[in-house]
């Protein structure tokens, strides 16, 4: 769907309204999920939660109740209706943010409705439906150009070239986020439909938890349940005494989702879209719904040595293209080629969960084959005047992070560091051979005031960049809640070169960039934001 670039952190972007560069790869996301605390069971399908569903109302016995006479009396027993055991909820949302740098302005005027529905067909069948539409008024008052801070984030293009970027806007959006039958047997749970499934236990690190794909259509802004892409797939659990295995098969093929081209989160973009006539661009996705590129998962879950265990193996695609290309090194002049293509990853895994007094200690860790690498544009080494290996190198990685959680002086504290080491590593690599990131979530209940305050800090430490989030929500009563908040970034932006692509012949990929940055692209992004929502 969004072939952006697979380049790692450290590779150079073609433009800023071009890919070149995916997050890295040891980013935590944000999280509003206290430390410790369950996602509930219709967004992320926990096996403990999972088997402990139970699904009353209206058994398949009651659509066939007798309608005669009661007690002789004449009387007509009332029969139920077909709908008794459903049960709903959802919530309707605003979210209102101002960009305090310039431009200045009301970058989001967002109103959401969500709803989900559960129905039990037995006692061991049930459906979960829930969906969500919004709108950004936003786009309505207030001129794109200026929410998008387009002659900012662009000052080293010319104005052509800033005025003919696309306009896309996330508003007016209908999705139905999950639908699945749950089939609760004994010691067998299987689900059926369009879910959510979460492997990891460190929240917002994506170390094991590679299953549902990301949504960056504000970075990595969203919510800890919203920044996911639900698929269509099916979870068998089968649970015998301490341990349960799981097996999972997702035929639907969907790939990391890059903010609307020309908003002001641009970025990880198609590379196919926007280049110049004279460049070659042919990109290539595997097809859906066909068993041989499909996607399997297994996993065990344990309990050894007071210690939650489970151990992971996921063949599955990497959700950013790798981004073959052909550069002739020693001439600037000539246009490049290129061709970015999904390929298939290897994914072994563990994680473990211990508690020791009044803290609680997690860790992941994987082992990755069939990942690519890009190198350095520059990288000629048996002198023919293109680019090594198409620019690509296939290496084995390990992902590793460890995380604790602890409660001092009334606050919730939770503190982690994730890294990947890439194996086997050359200078012409781009991305680090150590790749590495810290955060800190902190949340503090303000009973007096109805209150509850938290932040999240990340930090990238290859990077340099910085992601500050604090936010105080007032809670006025079990249905209303008012939160204020800042999204603060700190880092350099990539160094794209643009005038010299511009240069070249309007290309907007310059093969000798110098930097690709992450967080630091929206170091001008900071902004103060209003969340109203009111739950029903």
């Amino acid at each position: 769907t969004e072939p952006g670039a697979q380049p790692p952190p450290s590779v150079p972007l073609p433009s800023k309204t071009e890919p070149g560069a995916q997050p890295p790869p040891s980013v935590p996301l944000p999280s509003k999920t206290e430390p410790g605390a369950q996602p509930p069971p219709s967004d992320i399908a926990e096996d403990e939660v999972t088997r402990n569903i139970v699904i009353e109302g209206l058994g398949i016995e009651g659509l066939f109740i007798d309608d005669g006479p009661r007690d002789g009396l004449g009387e007509k027993e009332r029969k139920p209706s077909i709908w008794a055991g459903l049960e709903w909820s959802g919530y309707y949302r605003n979210e209102t943010a101002y960009r305090y740098r310039e431009p200045r302005s009301v970058t989001k005027m967002r109103s959401t409705l969500y709803l989900d529905a559960r129905y039990p067909i037995t006692d061991n069948v049930g459906l979960f439906a829930a969906g969500w539409a919004y709108y950004d008024l936003a786009y309505d008052l207030f001129n794109y150009n200026t929410i998008a801070a387009r002659s900012e984030r662009n000052d080293e293009e010319p104005l052509v070239f800033v005025e003919r970027l696309d306009e896309e806007k996330d508003s007016n959006v209908i999705d139905l986020r999950e639908l699945y039958a749950d089939f609760l047997l004994e010691g067998l749970d299987l689900r059926i439909g369009k879910q959510f499934i979460v492997w990891g236990v460190l929240e917002g690190v994506r170390i094991v938890d590679e299953i549902n794909p990301i949504d960056f259509r504000e970075l990595i802004n969203l919510d800890l349940l919203d920044y996911r892409i639900p698929l269509w797939s099916v979870k068998l659990d089968y649970f015998r005494e301490d341990t349960s295995y799981q097996l999972v098969w997702i035929p639907d093929l969907r790939f990391h989702k890059p903010a609307p081209r020309g908003s002001e989160w641009e970025l990880l973009q198609n590379i196919c879209i926007g280049q110049a006539a004279e460049i070659l661009c042919a990109d290539s996705s595997p097809e859906s719904w066909t068993l041989r590129d499909s996607e399997l998962g297994v996993k065990m879950d344990t309990y050894l040595w007071d210690t939650e265990l489970s151990f992971s193996y996921f063949y599955t695609w990497d959700d950013f293209p790798v981004v073959f290309r052909s550069i002739r090194v020693d001439d600037n002049n000539i246009p490049p080629a290129f061709y970015p293509t999904y390929t298939r990853i290897h994914m072994f895994g563990t994680t473990a969960v211990k508690q020791l007094g009044r803290y609680i200690l997690k860790g992941e860790a994987s082992f990755v084959t069939g990942k690519y690498f890009g190198t350095k544009n520059t990288t000629d080494r048996d002198g023919n005047g293109y680019l090594d290996d198409d620019g690509e190198l296939l290496r084995k990685h390990i992902r590793w992070g460890l995380g604790v959680e602890f409660n001092i002086l009334g606050m919730d504290v939770a503190s982690g560091i994730a890294q990947w080491i890439i194996l086997d590593y050359e200078d012409e690599i781009m991305q680090d051979r150590f790749d590495t990131s810290v955060n800190l979530f902190v949340r503090k209940e303000l009973p007096e005031q109805a209150a509850v305050f938290q932040m999240l800090a990340i930090y990238l430490v290859s990077l340099k960049e910085i992601l500050l989030k604090p936010e105080i929500t007032f809670q006025f009563s079990d249905n209303l809640q008012m939160g204020v908040g800042l999204d603060l970034f700190y880092g350099l932006k990539s160094d794209l070169g643009g005038s010299q692509a511009v240069r070249a012949g309007a290309s907007v990929f310059d093969p000798n960039a110098a930097r690709a940055q992450f967080i630091g692209n929206f170091n001008n992004n900071d902004r103060i934001y209003f969340d109203f929502k009111y739950s029903f």
